[in-house]
């Protein structure tokens, strides 16, 4: 380990999310969208990915950091089952709660199941989408995320960058 380390400050739609005051002095925020179908190992991916794209958050964070390092400290900061759900490859917790209350305007199924090769549904936006594109239907709204904060204050590398 590195000296970082990792604790999740918000999980839901951006709308509703404060922001972190202290961004990119120290430590920064990584962020993971997901949907019905997100399994953890898709939120972790997604958290290293974004802190090596992320240049606001994680420009000061020190260069001799990788990616791995990124990965095991975020696995670090998981419980014993959340390690467990990442090594299987189980949904992630939110992805159970995502389209609960989306259902087929047409037969009442709810989004994301296989449809009648004739149903069509309204997505919020109130677009219409063929009952094919059913699986795709994420793609048609905002997706709720997962933000990570990752500190590395810590790290023995890391020099604070004045003002």
């Amino acid at each position: 380990m590195s000296n970082l380390s990792a604790s999740l400050i918000f999980s839901g739609y951006s709308d509703y999310w404060g922001g972190a005051s202290n961004r990119g002095r120290g430590g920064g925020c990584a962020f993971a969208y997901y949907d019905s179908c997100t399994t953890l190992r898709d939120i972790v991916d997604q958290w290293v990915e974004d802190s090596w794209s992320n240049e606001y958050d994680f420009e000061d964070c020190p260069e001799s950091v990788t990616s791995d390092d990124i990965r095991d400290c975020i696995l670090e900061s998981l419980t014993e089952s959340g390690r467990a759900d990442y090594d299987s490859g189980a949904l992630c917790e939110w992805a159970a709660y995502c389209e609960d209350e989306r259902v087929c305007d047409e037969c009442g199924e709810p989004i994301g199941e296989l449809h009648c090769e004739d149903c069509e549904y309204r997505t919020e936006s109130t677009e219409h989408v063929e009952a094919d594109d059913c699986e795709n239907y994420n793609d048609c709204c905002e997706s709720p995320q997962v933000i990570l904060w990752i500190d590395w204050s810590d790290h023995p590398d890391y020099v604070a960058k004045e003002d």
